[in-house]
């Protein structure tokens, strides 16, 4: 007779400390599991064990343990486990385009930080529709043009659209699906999409637009300098996808269904617009000189980012939309260190990201990262937006044609909590077929 396995306890929180930081002994309790096997998942990578000044040995961020807790929680309960699946549980779809392993992000393999060294956006679309990519990118085949010189104030450049307005602008095109051989594909769409975000036309009088990339005309719209062009085009690669975000899986929802290219990006866009995703630059904004006005790095949060990262908590774990914190960045996100280092230094900036890190165990986000790129290099207001929605048009088209030829239709099923199904009558009574005229009630087919 075999045994029955004991039952596992239920994590529960050692103390009532409100600290963001635990030690080993507390973070082994939390998750119900000896320090040994604490260890075995920060060798495995499920865990990151960090150093700070005055606690003594390795501590772990509270919100990383909690939410490896609720983790193996749901792996043993069924349910629970595919209701996790849309709060960043176990992925639900299959795809080649982009992975986030071990705190790194690649595309179709490649390291997206390295290939954001020399790519292009254009040459990054290409990468991501799995077409064919040529030995030198476009961004070292094509010299840049000379950028004007920064004389104006950014409120006196053009200004990008507000999102509500792209999202008008983009469906009075007309929707039609491109000729996917057509040779330059797809940046016609890149193209439609910057003078939606923008405003820009499709050429000028100095040099035609479809002669310049991506981040050469924006650069030459912003007036930027060559180093700041570099951040621009660098932004843009690594803005490119992220693997099933939810302004992805809206424009593979969408295309699931058989609709147009133009459908998806639409989806895509619309999706983008929120505050929970690439809308959250605005609030970012909205708030970066209160969170930065003369500060030290030992002080404690401004008082609205305190209440935001406060707000944004979901059982315990940020919901990255504060600026701060990706749930599969525990250590960083990788993407808004790169973008950070390559903008001048800032010791107000540098002050922020000390507190936040102090006082919440919290790296800032990708969205944190392209505020600062609009604010450092003096660009309008919505140029964050702009960066973040045309970078992810690759991506969208890329998840768009996966989508549409797996053949798949994206339909999931609803666990039902509302009032129980009323028994009446007519639920009781027995089927009937009407015969009179020849005809039989019409089945009702669910998808």
């Amino acid at each position: 007779m075999v045994s029955a396995r004991p039952a596992q306890p239920i994590p529960v929180p050692p103390s009532d400390d409100d600290s963001p930081w635990l030690s080993s002994q507390q973070a082994a309790a939390m998750l119900g599991v000896q320090r040994a096997s604490l260890y075995a998942y920060v060798s495995r990578g499920l865990l990151q064990a960090h150093r700070q000044p005055g606690l003594r040995g390795h501590v772990y961020a509270r919100i990383d343990v909690q939410r490896l807790a609720r983790q193996r929680q749901t792996v043993r309960n069924p349910a629970q486990l595919a209701r996790s699946t849309l709060d960043w549980g176990t992925p639900v779809l299959r795809s080649a385009i982009t992975q986030v392993a071990q705190g790194q992000l690649y595309y179709r393999g490649r390291d997206a930080l390295q290939w954001a060294q020399h790519a292009s956006l254009e040459d990054t679309a290409a990468l991501l529709l799995g077409q064919p990519i040529a030995a030198e990118p476009d961004s070292a085949r094509r010299a840049p043009p000379t950028a004007a010189p920064k004389a104006a104030a950014a409120q006196s450049l053009p200004q990008p659209r507000p999102p509500e307005q792209v999202l008008r602008a983009w469906h009075r095109l007309p929707a039609h699906d491109p000729n996917l051989a057509q040779p330059g594909w797809p940046r016609p769409l890149l193209q439609q999409m910057l003078g939606v975000l923008t405003g820009l036309p499709s050429s000028d009088k100095a040099q035609p637009a479809a002669e310049r990339l991506i981040h050469q005309q924006l650069a030459a719209l912003w007036q930027v300098d060559a180093v700041g062009e570099n951040t621009l085009r660098q932004a843009l690669v690594l803005c490119a996808d992220h693997e099933l975000n939810a302004s992805s899986f809206a424009a593979r929802v969408v295309a699931s269904t058989g609709a147009s290219l133009h459908a998806s990006l639409g989806a895509g866009l619309a999706a983008l617009t929120g505050p929970l995703h690439g809308g959250m630059t605005a609030v970012i904004d909205q708030h970066w000189d209160d969170w930065h006005a003369a500060r030290r790095s030992s002080e404690a949060l401004p008082p609205s980012l305190a209440q935001l990262l406060a707000d944004t908590r979901i059982h315990g774990s940020p919901h990255y939309c504060a600026g701060f914190g990706h749930p599969l960045y525990p250590a960083g996100d990788p993407r808004s260190q790169r973008l950070l280092s390559l903008l001048p230094a800032d010791t107000q900036r540098h002050a922020l990201l000390a507190a936040v890190h102090h006082h919440t165990g919290l790296h800032p986000s990708l969205d944190y990262a392209l505020v600062a790129i609009q604010r450092g290099l003096g660009l309008p207001a919505g140029a964050a937006f702009v960066l973040f929605a045309l970078g992810r048009t690759a991506g969208w088209l890329a998840h768009a044609l996966e989508q549409r030829d797996s053949g798949q239709l994206i339909r999931p099923r609803a666990q039902y909590v509302g009032l129980p199904a009323e028994a009446d009558a007519q639920a009781e009574a027995p089927a009937t077929t009407d015969t009179s005229a020849g005809r039989i009630p019409g089945r009702i087919i669910r998808f």
